[in-house]
């Protein structure tokens, strides 16, 4: 599997999820907001926020970085928040992406 296969179906269904999560519950967002936010669709946010959490996928999602990229994203810093995002898929996957903001 590529590097980039290994943070389309591992890293960003599990941070998706935890982000969904996190938006609806904490910060009252209804799920059309989280999707918007996520770049997906409402009934995705509604899977995640019905599924249980995936285990064995080595993913560990940092809630505090998820926060980070949340509020930096409702502050509509699109720029700051997709750093928040590279920083944390970088501390998951440990490769080299042609896509990160630097």
């Amino acid at each position: 599997m590529t590097s980039y296969e290994d943070v389309m179906k591992k890293f960003m269904p599990a941070f998706r999820s935890s982000a969904a999560k996190m938006m609806v519950n904490d910060y009252g967002l209804r799920q059309q907001q989280a999707a918007k936010i996520l770049g997906t669709t409402q009934a995705a946010v509604s899977k995640y926020l019905n599924d249980k959490p995936a285990k064995g996928n080595g993913i560990k999602i940092d809630q505090a970085q998820v926060r980070e990229y949340i509020e930096r994203m409702l502050k509509h810093h699109d720029h700051s928040g997709q750093k928040a995002l590279c920083k944390m898929c970088q501390s998951n996957v440990k490769f080299d992406c042609a896509f990160m903001v630097k």
